[in-house]
């Protein structure tokens, strides 16, 4: 999400006024910016790795914790990231075994 900021000049009354307009604009992790006629989705990740796709809503993809995606591509790509992630080898675990102290 990036804000925009545009300025609109105008005259009225013999006077300059000077009017500030903001445009916030979405974009896609693939780097697509958001256009008006796209059907874009959302996305959440959970902190367990859950993801939990949602249709567009402007309120909602106004918040830190969603990842804003251009379509079924780039949401079928960070489903498929993610069960990548689910599917890597668990790490080398080694189990320390306890001593018996003799008295």
């Amino acid at each position: 999400m990036q804000n925009v900021a545009h300025t609109l000049r105008g005259k009225s009354g013999g006077r300059e006024d000077i009017h500030m307009a903001a445009t916030t604009l979405f974009t896609c992790l693939c780097g697509r910016q958001k256009q008006t006629s796209n059907h874009w989705v959302l996305a959440k990740v959970t902190a367990s790795g859950s993801i939990t796709f949602m249709p567009w809503d402007w309120n909602i993809a106004m918040n830190s914790d969603i990842i804003v995606l251009c379509g079924e591509g780039c949401a079928s790509a960070l489903l498929s990231r993610s069960l990548g992630e689910w599917k890597r080898p668990v790490q080398k675990v080694s189990v320390i075994e306890p001593e018996l102290a003799v008295a």
